[in-house]
Parts: C-alpha cells; sequence; structure tokens
C-alpha cells in the first residue's frame, strides 16, 4: 500500500467516524443543545455581558479568547469524556480496534464531531463579534486556528485518559470536576489577566495546557504591542504555540498509557 493509499484510507475511516458520532449526537438531543446551542449561549453572553469591550480593543480580543478558552474547557472536554467512556462500556470502541482504524484515528476520529462543531462556533462568536459587537477584524486568523485546534487536541487526549477512571457517561460530571475547575482558574480562561497575582499567571502559563491561549488569541486578534504587522504577531505567537505544542506531545503520550480500551466493571 503506498503513502498515497494510506493516507486516503485514514481520511475515509476519520470520516465514517465523523458521520458515525454526527448520528449518534443528532439522536440525544440533551447532549446536543449542550454541545452546540449552550456554548454559543455562555460566549454571546460573554462578549455582549456590558459595553467595556466595545471601546477597549484590548478587553475584547481577551473576552473573545476567555469565551473559546471557557467552550473548550467545560463543554468539549466533558463531552470528549462521557464519549469515549460510553463507547467503551457499550464495546465500540472494542469492536472498532478489531476492524482497521488505528488507535489514534479511532480516538481522533470520536472527537472530530466536537472538534468541528467548536471551529464553527470560533467562527460564528468571531463574526458576531465583528459585526455586532464592532470589534476590529482579526489580524492574523492563522495564530488564532492554531491555537483553537491545539486547544480541541488538548481536550481531546486530556479527556481520553480522564476516561480511564470513569466508569460510565453519567460518572463524567465528577470525574471532570478536577480538570474543568485547573482549566478555569487558568488566567485568561474565566478570569481576565492580571486577576491573578503575576508569580501565578506565569506559572500558569507554562503548565497549565491552556496557559497561553488566550495570550495567543489576544495577540491573533490585535497584533503585538510593539508591531502590528502579520509576521510580527505570528512570531510572537509562536512561543505559545510550542508550549501548547508541547503539552499536546506530553498528554498523547499519556494515553498511550493509560487510555482503557476495555470496559470498566468496578
Amino acid at each position: 500500500m503506498t503513502a498515497t493509499q494510506l493516507e486516503s484510507g485514514i481520511w475515509r475511516q476519520l470520516c465514517a467516524l465523523f458521520g458515525m458520532e454526527l448520528l449518534l449526537l443528532r439522536r440525544n438531543m440533551a447532549a446536543a443543545v449542550l454541545v452546540v446551542v449552550l456554548p454559543l449561549v455562555v460566549g454571546v453572553l460573554i462578549l455582549g455581558v456590558d459595553q467595556v469591550a466595545v471601546g477597549d480593543e484590548r478587553a475584547g480580543a481577551e473576552r473573545i479568547a476567555r469565551a473559546l478558552g471557557m467552550i473548550v474547557a467545560i463543554f468539549v472536554h466533558h463531552h470528549l469524556v462521557t464519549v469515549y467512556a460510553s463507547r467503551r462500556q457499550e464495546l465500540v470502541l472494542k469492536r472498532l480496534r478489531a476492524g482497521l482504524p488505528a488507535d489514534a484515528t479511532i480516538i481522533a476520529g470520536a472527537a472530530s464531531t466536537v472538534t468541528v462543531i467548536y471551529l464553527a462556533q470560533t467562527v460564528l462568536l468571531g463574526a458576531y463579534a465583528v459585526l455586532v459587537l464592532r470589534f476590529p477584524v482579526p489580524l492574523n486568523p492563522v495564530s488564532i486556528l492554531l491555537a483553537v485546534l491545539l486547544a480541541a487536541g488538548l481536550m481531546t487526549t486530556i479527556a481520553a485518559v480522564v476516561s480511564a477512571v470513569t466508569r460510565s457517561s453519567e460518572a463524567a460530571m465528577m470525574t471532570t470536576f478536577p480538570t474543568v475547575a485547573f482549566f478555569l482558574a487558568t488566567p485568561g480562561v474565566l478570569a481576565p489577566y492580571g486577576a491573578f497575582p503575576d508569580s501565578f499567571e506565569t506559572v500558569m502559563w507554562w503548565f497549565s495546557p491552556l496557559g497561553p491561549f488566550g495570550e495567543v488569541v489576544r495577540i491573533g486578534w490585535l497584533g503585538a504591542e510593539n508591531g502590528a504587522g502579520l509576521l510580527d504577531s505570528l512570531i510572537h505567537t509562536l512561543p505559545g504555540l510550542a508550549v501548547m505544542s508541547a503539552w499536546l506531545v506530553l498528554t498523547a503520550l499519556a494515553v498511550t498509557r493509560f487510555f482503557r480500551w476495555e470496559p470498566r466493571h468496578k
């Protein structure tokens, strides 16, 4: 089998898993509301809760970053833990693993639907901010897109690890509480930058998977403080993107070690 045929086969498998997860989401109205509707409501409330961000471009960009960070930390992460736990307990993962897809393809395929929805929500909230709230047009959408994709990837790998200690989809509320609380404590997610001591923000920038997320989105939206060019903003977002990428590699390694394919019986 050539590399092209292998790549084509992986894409077909991912598309099939995407269709399966989308169908299951459509059949579960509660999950659909939690993943599709509620994040948009929360995002709109965060962006338009008052008029401070309208006259302050930095505050507006940070508010957008907070909205996107809260959505991925709460809704994407929690939903994926329930997906992995329920598919494992229903033997779906075990049957898929006995077929052609590789382990990484199965894990990524299970997360593909909610990831695409999160990307769509990012576009919709960005359009709402620009067209309705009159925020400036993003200077560097590439950096923002990379940050969003890395955040979604991090929530996927961390959710896969957390699912190993989650007995069922119903238990996900309890097992995700510590991780969600940690993500929300990251500066720039629940609380704006400057709400915590500088030392705490520095530590969280390095040791929280979402630590650089808000900064990357802000710089990607407005540009660097000492330069407004596209290239300059991209250069200034590289350290944050590198830290998030390193966390993605570490959490992916943790998935290979801790992810469970067999149902939990106790």
